[in-house]
């Protein structure tokens, strides 16, 4: 059901709120009751951006920082030229999972599976649509192609509650001309996943939150939230090169930091960033100078996601934000259990490149991700899927 309260108690400033969408989650257990809900500024306008924050619910930077802007975009509301679609709580289920204080806001505590998996996979129906329609006007294919994204995301219809909470954002967000999923990873620098066919696009956004890596890919596995409608125009502009298909859905993860990032000011201070790519992109009326700044930009097989060798306790030999070289270390892990002198285990960096992100417990297990280097020359062993759990 949709809400309007344009009736509602104006704001002092004379402005009204959002329209506010709420979708009640009909396969929870009986007696549970789970909602999400999605605030549309200026319904109707365009180009349109959809935002969500916590997919992973323990992701606290990106839902703080989408609180400051849902309170910057009621103070611009009448600023507004596109349409602003605004979910700051993309996982109310998933901040309720909670294991002996521990919380778990990553994976369904139900199925084990990642909250930025599985997204619906609707490119096979839209072939079979789309393939007698498309024709020689990229307007009109982008239009007929819009519009059966859309159907095809109200057809679908999920079997479980994890595919419903899953297709019910999906639906919100697959016909926007911009999609913005905002995380947080655990230690790291402000860094961003985005689609290789929007990079320009999408880059003033890197330079206006000062993000210090890009990482580019238009499928890098896993049907993520990013990637499932854009990835649509970018495999339906593959799979008809004779018909001309534009960008259509520019998709982007930003991962703001890491776990603990969390302040008044700092999300302060992402909001502000945030609202100066949208008067960049034309969504807000007036003029913005995002001043300049030059991540590191690289294609996501360019980035090495280095393994713990066995389990321990790590010390870490350079800090956030280092520029490291093939085999030179970058931790020390002591391995537990052992007799005599401590067992040391070195681990030693594969590739040229920046360390932007690492994990935060002094305990690793064997295989586990310990940090994740950006460099420039594609690594032959990363390829297919290219993210981590």
């Amino acid at each position: 059901a949709i809400n309007k309260i344009a009736n509602a108690t104006p704001y002092l400033q004379g402005f009204t709120m959002p329209q506010i969408i709420r979708r009640p989650l009909t396969l929870t257990a009986p007696g549970q009751q789970l909602e999400l809900t999605q605030l549309v500024y200026n319904q109707g306008g365009s180009p349109v951006v959809y935002l969500q924050a916590g997919i992973h619910a323990d992701e606290y930077p990106a839902m703080a920082a989408l609180e400051r802007l849902r309170v910057g975009l009621d103070a611009l509301e009448d600023q507004l030229i596109g349409e602003v679609r605004l979910v700051p709580i993309a996982n109310p289920g998933g901040l309720t999972q909670f294991f002996q204080t521990h919380h778990q806001g990553r994976y369904e505590m139900d199925s084990g599976e990642n909250f930025n998996r599985a997204y619906p996979d609707l490119l096979g129906s839209l072939i079979r649509q789309l393939e007698s329609k498309l024709g020689g006007s990229m307007a009109q294919n982008d239009a007929l192609i819009r519009a059966a994204i859309r159907e095809q995301a109200k057809q679908f219809r999920p079997v479980s509650l994890n595919q419903e909470h899953k297709a019910t954002l999906f639906e919100w967000a697959c016909d926007a001309d911009y999609v913005l999923d905002v995380h947080c990873d655990d230690v790291a620098e402000l860094h961003l996943y985005a689609s290789r066919r929007a990079q320009k696009e999408l880059l003033p956004l890197a330079q206006a939150l000062k993000a210090t890596v890009v990482m580019l890919a238009d499928d890098s596995g896993g049907s993520s939230f990013d990637e499932a409608a854009p990835g649509l125009w970018a495999a339906l502009a593959e799979r008809f090169p004779d018909h001309p298909i534009g960008v259509g859905c520019r998709g982007c993860t930003v991962e703001l930091r890491g776990q603990a990032d969390v302040s008044q000011k700092i999300a302060e201070q992402d909001a502000q960033g945030i609202l100066a790519y949208l008067r960049q992109i034309g969504v807000l009326a007036g003029q913005t100078s995002i001043p300049p700044h030059q991540p590191h930009v690289c294609d996501l097989e360019s980035v090495d996601l280095v393994p713990a060798p066995v389990a321990g306790l790590v010390e870490w030999a350079v800090p956030l934000g280092s520029q490291v070289e093939p085999g030179q270390v970058i931790a020390n892990i002591m391995k537990l259990g052992g007799q005599g002198a401590s067992e040391i285990h070195a681990v030693k960096a594969r590739n040229q490149g920046r360390l932007f992100t690492r994990v935060h417990r002094p305990y690793v297990r064997a295989g586990q991700t310990l940090v994740k280097i950006a460099g420039d020359e594609p690594l032959k062993w990363r390829s297919g899927y290219l993210l981590g759990d």
